[in-house]
């Protein structure tokens, strides 16, 4: 399944199996959650939209009319008007971390973001914790959160 979302050959080992330099910057940072690279989809399935209403003290019903929109047959988190993700709090991260979606427990850890060195080079243009100064990933959590990431496209289909 791995080499299916990467580059790999059948018999070769994807280029992040030694692992990849990432250190998440925490609220100081906030890059991947504010408006900063534009308009985007926080993607939310029904059971990630039923934990972070719990955490508001919300019903679904109540959560979903003020922080969900649909977007074809799925539904993403709306955003603030300067395209902010509409739980992040500037300089304090997010609102809602620990029911926060797979989305964004998994990033950098996407296959569009480790398919090759060049695609994650790529990315470390915009996340300043992708640099070769901060501490290894080992390879295979890299796998790890590949698969999780993988999981949250079926999940949205519930």
């Amino acid at each position: 399944m791995l080499t299916a979302m990467t580059d790999a050959g059948p018999d070769s080992k994807p280029w992040h199996s030694d692992g990849v330099h990432f250190r998440c910057k925490g609220p100081e940072c906030g890059d991947c959650c504010s408006g900063k690279k534009g308009s985007g989809y926080v993607w939310v399935s029904e059971t990630e939209m039923r934990a972070i209403a719990t955490q508001l003290g919300l019903e679904i019903c109540q959560f979903t009319t003020k922080y969900v929109r649909q977007v074809g047959n799925r539904y993403s988190l709306i955003e603030k008007s300067n395209q902010d993700c509409i739980f992040y709090i500037k300089d304090k991260g997010c609102g809602v971390y620990d029911a926060r979606p797979t989305q964004c427990r998994t990033y950098p850890f996407w296959p569009e973001v480790v398919r090759t060195p060049e695609s994650w080079a790529l990315e470390a243009l915009q996340c300043p914790g992708i640099d070769k100064e901060e501490p290894r990933v080992p390879g295979e959590e890299v796998a790890k959160q590949l698969v999780i990431d993988a999981k949250r496209f079926s999940m949205h289909r519930e």
